[in-house]
């Protein structure tokens, strides 16, 4: 098979550096999309130029392209609307990255009608844009792992500074997770072999948030009162700490192949935290029986 040309928005990012790796190593010729002033597209890479917040400017950038990922951060919903649709009149195969909050709370799948958090209450429209149009979506849940993530940016500095690790209102809330490095193999396949008009479930686990305070506050938590304004180090996802999901991704499973490597978030975050020289206790080193395998 000859070589692919893909782009990917958000190549220089935390998910988007591994992916474009990922793609460029099965052989992908791989180019990124180069906001004015945002961080360089790696040399590697072909640059493109284009902006999400300037969604005229994705249709000229994504033309041509045998596949487009788009990992770029949510800005609002008149960029990213205007954004999909940019990006759907480029005409170029396309992957949206969404994710499993705007599924709701409770037990859901891949075939669930969407319920999204207010927080992201658009992205539903988004995904219904792209899937109408033949398009296909993966819904990752916390993206966690390689020192990157919510844990690692919001969870740990706020341990840090309150002596114990925090969580919102009542315990046993769950979040579905996946490590970083089990996105680009399901991304591979869905890319390869997935009709269009579908969507996935890029979910390893489904982890207790109050375990992951638990282990960033080396067993000492804190229950922030739900009726109380979060930490600012919380507030760019404030309300999604009360979101309770356990999200299937068996169809993904299935019919894509995918067996992510990383099921259990708790050890694998404790020994990266470790390695760096974190405090954390023997008990979260191993295995969690606490976690949900969907």
């Amino acid at each position: 098979m000859s070589p692919s040309d893909v782009l990917i928005i958000g190549s220089a990012g935390y998910v988007g550096t591994r992916m474009s790796a990922g793609f460029a190593r099965a052989g992908y010729r791989v180019a990124g999309l180069q906001r004015p002033g945002g961080t360089p597209v790696d040399p590697a890479y072909r640059a493109v130029p284009g902006d999400l917040a300037d969604p005229p400017s994705l249709v000229e950038a994504a033309r041509g392209f045998d596949l487009v990922i788009h990992l770029g951060a949510i800005l609002d919903e008149r960029l990213d609307l205007a954004g999909v649709d940019a990006l759907i009149e480029a005409g170029s195969p396309m992957i949206i990255t969404s994710g499993s909050d705007v599924l709701g709370a409770g037990h859901v799948d891949e075939d669930d009608v969407p319920h999204p958090h207010p927080l992201v209450g658009w992205r539903d429209e988004v995904e219904r844009r792209a899937l109408a149009a033949g398009h296909r979506v993966i819904r990752p849940g916390l993206i966690y792992g390689s020192g990157g993530g919510v844990v690692q940016n919001m969870m740990v500095p706020l341990a840090q500074r309150l002596g114990a690790g925090v969580y919102v209102g009542e315990p046993d809330v769950r979040w579905g997770a996946v490590h970083v490095d089990d996105l680009p193999p399901l991304y591979l396949a869905v890319a390869r072999s997935a009709a269009p008009g579908t969507v996935w479930n890029a979910i390893a686990e489904n982890v207790l948030v109050d375990r992951l305070a638990a282990l960033v506050g080396c067993g000492r938590t804190i229950s922030w009162p739900e009726h109380e304004d979060v930490p600012p180090e919380y507030a760019p996802i404030g309300g999604l700490f009360r979101l309770h999901q356990v999200v299937s991704s068996q169809k993904t499973r299935r019919e894509m192949g995918w067996v992510p490597r990383h099921t259990d978030a708790v050890a694998s975050l404790a020994q990266e935290l470790a390695a760096a020289g974190f405090p954390v206790r023997p008990e979260d080193l191993g295995h969690n029986p606490a976690a949900i395998v969907p």
